[in-house]
């Protein structure tokens, strides 16, 4: 049996701006959220065990960590509302929901990935974002992109950033992610950190062997400046890149199950938002 882990956040993010506005009685914007139901509806047609990992309040510990930490402040309004009514609707529709708070989505993701690694077939992460590339193994957890309509597995991560997903921390936190303000060390880009990465496991013996690359690499005597003058902001940056997988979530496989739709609820939450949802 395959586990289906959906990205919660991300496919609320992808509705809002691939399907049209609608409006509910109340003047609120659920263009999203109908979208969003349209997606969890059709995963739960060819999935038998299935959960969604959701931002809850977006703020987490990484917030406390790092002030330019992504926040609900940079969020349209539009969407933010619509955050409760996907996780209320994902519970109507009688799929597990991880209603991350302190944590984010992702870190509920690995640990679920990390938890259940030798349970299933196959964990299937649906999602691109690239934090959640380090929980790739082999054929064994992959990533799908409901985008692209494609997989991405440990050779696909290779492939596309020239890393392995283990370091992937290790090269966002070079690199940077604008998508969750990481700025990364100023003027490495991704080829000059596939490269070290490369040569060297992680950032750990990028740095203790400075004096050794620097001399080789391309731009090296700037990068390796650049890397040890900045090499603490360097560490926070991968402990921010870096998901958690203890956080606590399901213990057991059958708490993934797919449950009966709640009928009556989700014809009252359908009239209420004028969803129109197909039961």
């Amino acid at each position: 049996m395959d586990l289906y882990i959906v990205d919660g956040t991300y496919e609320l993010f992808r509705a809002h701006f691939g399907y049209p506005s609608r409006k509910s009685n109340e003047g609120k914007e659920v263009g999203a959220l109908k979208g969003y139901i349209n997606h969890l509806q059709s995963l739960r047609k060819n999935n038998n065990h299935l959960c969604v990992s959701f931002d809850s309040t977006v703020e987490s510990f990484r917030n406390q960590l790092f002030t330019e930490y992504k926040s609900s402040n940079h969020i349209d309004p539009e969407i933010l509302q619509q955050f409760p009514l996907a996780e209320e609707v994902t519970e109507l529709l009688g799929i597990t929901l991880l209603s991350m708070k302190e944590y984010e989505a992702d870190d509920g993701i690995a640990s679920v990935c990390s938890l259940f690694e030798n349970e299933f077939n196959k964990i299937i992460i649906g999602s691109l974002d690239k934090d959640l590339m380090q929980c790739v193994k082999k054929d064994k957890i992959i990533m799908y992109s409901t985008r692209y309509k494609n997989f991405t597995n440990e050779n696909g991560v290779f492939e596309k950033f020239g890393v392995s997903p283990e370091q992937i921390p290790d090269f966002l936190a070079l690199i940077g992610d604008s998508s969750d303000g990481i700025p990364g060390m100023k003027g490495i880009g991704q080829k000059t950190a596939a490269e070290l990465l490369q040569k060297y496991k992680n950032i750990e013996a990028i740095y203790e062997n400075i004096e050794i690359w620097k001399s080789k690499l391309r731009g090296g005597v700037r990068h390796s400046e650049t890397i040890n003058e900045n090499y603490k902001l360097l560490q926070l940056f991968k402990d921010l890149t870096t998901l958690r997988t203890d956080v606590e979530v399901p213990k057991k496989t059958e708490d993934y199950q797919t449950k009966d739709i709640n009928i009556k609820g989700l014809e009252k939450f359908s009239n209420n938002f004028q969803l129109n949802i197909n039961l």
